[in-house]
C-alpha cells in the first residue's frame, strides 16, 4: 500500500521507540528505507544518541553529543551511515558514525576549521555524501559557518556563499541521492548601495546555488528543511500579504505552494521538515504545546494526522504524536509524540516509528546455484505493522516443509529463512517470499536457483579441486559401480558413464569458474 492511498484505510501502525534509561526527552529524527532509525534523548541534561532497529525493536546508546539543542544525530543512510552534530571543547564537531557504531570527527579533516565555532552534519545520503555548515575564515578578521558538501573521502567541495556581504552565514540542512542540497542563505536582496539583508531558501548542486520563491516579496524570509529524491523541497516561508506570518510550504519544480493546516488556513507554528521521493511531506500542525503531527499526502495541501493514519491500538492518556520529523521513499516516518506506549503514564516527550501495515521488503533472495544433492538457503528481509508472515514459494507455487517426493527436505518454508537440503534437478526454479502484514501482502523478487552439477565439491565455483573429484569419478567410469557416489554426480550427460563426453561438459563449466 503507498502512502497515497491512506487518507481512506489506515495503513499505519504507531510503535513507541524506547527512552534511553533515564532520559525525559526523546525524539526520533531520521530513518532510512530500511526501518533503521537514529535520534536523540536527554539524559541528565545532556543530549545522547541512538540508534532504533523497527525490525527487530532493539535500541542502541550511540554515547554523548553535548547539552545545546543543535548537538544530535540528524541522519542515517540505508547502508547504515549516521552522521550528527556534537560538542567539543573547540566548538561544535560534525560526526560520522560508521555501522559498527564507530564514531569519528569529520570537522578536521575536511574543514578550514576556526576554533570556538566548528561545524555540524545534517543529513546523508546514499552515496555517502554529506550536506552541513562548516566554520570557514570568509575574511582577515572574521569566520562564520558556511552551507557545506562533503564527499565520502572527505574533502570539502564548496561553500555556499549567501550574500555579496563578507562572512553571511548559510546553511545545508538536506541533501538528496542527486546530490542536490536545501537550506537557508543570508541574503542581499536589496543593492550594494541600499543592501537588504533576508534568510532565504535555496537548492545548490555542482552548478550553483538557486535561491527559492517565497510567497509575495522577495524580502520574505524562509528555509528548505528537506529535499525529496526528485528535488521537491519543503520548509517555511513568510507571506507579507498575510500579515507576515510563517507558513509550511513545498515547491515543486521551482514553484512555492502554501500547505495548510488542521482545520484549514493558518496555525502558529505548524512547518513542513521532510519530504519524499512520492511528494509526501512530514510535519506539525500548530506549535509544540498542542500540535498535531501531519503528513502532506502527494503535494496535497490539506493535511491528513498521522492518527489518521494508524492502526488502532491502546495508548496511554495524553496520546499525541507531536512532530513527525522524517518520511523515507521507503514510506515511513519517525518523530517525537506523548502516551504512544500504554505502559509509558509519565507524559515524557518520547520518538515514534509509523510502520507499514503492508510489509517493506529490504532484502529480496538473491540468485545462486547449488552443486547436486547441496544445501541451498534463502533469505529476506522486511519491516513492517505485524506480526509478520512469511510463505515461501517455487515458481509461484507454495513450498510444504518435510521430504518431498524426489527426496528433497524442505525446512522453514513458513519463516524469513528458508533451508533446502538434497537439492536436485527437480528442485530448480525461481524461488520468492510472500510477506504478510497487519493489512497487506507484499511480495518479494523472484531468484532463479539452479543445480550447478560441475561445482562437485560444493564450493560454489568450479576449480582444480572439483577436477580432481572428477578425474576419481572418471577413473570409476560405471555409475553402477559401488564405489561411485550416490547419483553419480558426474554423469553430466546421464548416460551412465563417467566418459570423456562428462569431461568436455566439466571443461565448459571449469573455464566459466562460476555456475552461473
Amino acid at each position: 500500500m503507498s502512502v497515497a492511498a491512506l487518507g481512506e484505510v489506515p495503513g499505519y501502525k504507531v510503535a513507541a521507540i524506547p527512552r534511553l534509561p533515564g532520559a525525559t526527552f526523546a525524539e526520533a529524527t531520521a530513518v532510512n528505507n530500511k526501518g533503521d532509525v537514529v535520534g536523540r534523548a536527554r539524559v541528565n541534561g545532556v543530549y545522547r544518541g541512538f540508534r532504533y532497529d523497527g525490525a527487530t525493536g532493539e535500541i542502541r546508546d550511540l554515547g554523548e553529543l553535548g547539552p545545546d539543542d543543535a548537538h544530535g544525530l540528524w541522519g542515517i543512510n540505508d547502508s547504515g551511515l549516521i552522521v550528527g552534530t556534537a560538542a567539543s571543547e573547540l566548538g561544535n564537531r560534525a560526526i560520522l558514525i560508521s555501522p559498527l557504531l564507530v564514531r569519528s570527527d569529520i570537522t578536521q579533516v575536511t574543514t578550514v576549521f576556526t576554533p570556538m565555532v566548528g561545524a555540524e552534519a545534517r543529513a546523508i545520503n546514499s552515496l555517502g555524501r554529506i550536506a552541513g555548515s562548516s566554520s570557514f575564515d570568509c575574511s582577515l578578521t572574521n569566520s562564520s559557518l558556511l552551507g557545506s558538501r562533503w564527499s565520502p573521502g572527505g574533502f570539502f567541495v564548496t561553500p555556499l556563499i549567501g550574500s555579496n556581504f563578507e562572512c553571511a552565514t548559510t546553511a545545508a540542512l538536506a541533501i538528496n541521492e542527486l546530490d542536490d542540497l536545501a537550506g537557508w542563505a543570508t541574503m542581499n536582496v536589496g543593492t550594494i548601495s541600499e543592501p537588504a539583508l533576508a534568510i532565504r531558501p535555496f537548492v545548490a548542486n555542482d552548478e550553483g546555488q538557486t535561491p527559492l520563491p517565497t510567497f509575495s516579496s522577495p524580502t520574505e524570509t524562509g528555509i528548505a528543511l528537506g529535499i525529496g529524491t526528485l528535488g521537491d523541497v519543503c520548509g517555511i516561508a513568510q507571506d507579507d500579504t498575510d500579515g507576515g506570518r510563517i507558513h509550511p510550504a513545498l515547491w515543486l519544480n521551482g514553484a512555492i505552494f502554501k500547505l495548510q493546516s488542521l482545520g484549514g488556513g493558518y496555525r502558529d507554528g505548524s512547518i513542513a521538515l521532510s519530504v519524499n521521493g512520492a511528494t509526501n511531506a512530514v510535519g506539525r500542525s500548530g506549535d509544540e504545546a498542542t500540535g498535531q503531527a501531519v503528513i502532506w499526502i502527494s503535494g496535497n495541501a490539506v493535511p491528513t494526522p498521522l492518527t489518521g493514519l494508524g492502526l488502532a491500538a491502546p495508548h496511554s492518556s495524553g496520546y499525541r504524536l507531536i512532530a513527525a520529523t522524517a518520511i523515507s521513499d521507503g514510506g515511513f516516518i519517525v518523530g517525537r509524540g506523548v502516551g504512544i506506549d500504554p505502559t509509558d503514564t509519565s507524559g515524557s516527550t518520547t520518538g515514534f516509528l509509523l510502520l507499514p501495515c503492508t510489509p517493506v521488503i529490504t532484502q529480496t533472495p538473491v540468485r545462486e546455484s547449488s552443486c547436486l544433492r547441496g544445501t541451498v538457503t534463502l533469505s529476506v528481509q522486511a519491516v513492517g505493522a505485524g506480526p509478520l508472515t512469511y510463505q515461501w514459494q517455487r515458481n509461484g507455487i507454495d513450498l510444504e516443509n518435510g521430504e518431498q517426493a524426489w527426496g528433497t527436505r524442505v525446512r522453514s518454508a513458513t519463516t524469513a529463512r528458508l533451508e533446502i537440503s538434497g537439492f536436485r534437478y527437480e528442485d530448480e526454479g525461481v524461488y520468492s517470499v510472500r510477506i504478510g502484514g497487519s493489512c497487506g501482502e507484499s511480495a518479494s523478487a523472484g531468484a532463479l536457483i539452479t543445480v550447478c552439477r560441475a561445482d562437485l565439491s560444493c564450493d560454489g565455483v568450479v576449480t582444480d579441486t572439483d577436477f580432481s573429484i572428477f578425474v576419481q569419478y572418471y577413473n570409476i567410469l560405471d555409475c553402477a559401480d559401488p564405489a561411485m557416489p550416490p547419483g553419480c554426480p558426474a554423469d553430466f550427460n546421464d548416460d551412465g558413464v563417467v566418459d570423456d563426453a562428462d569431461f568436455v561438459l566439466f571443461i565448459v563449466a571449469y573455464d566459466a569458474l562460476f555456475c552461473f
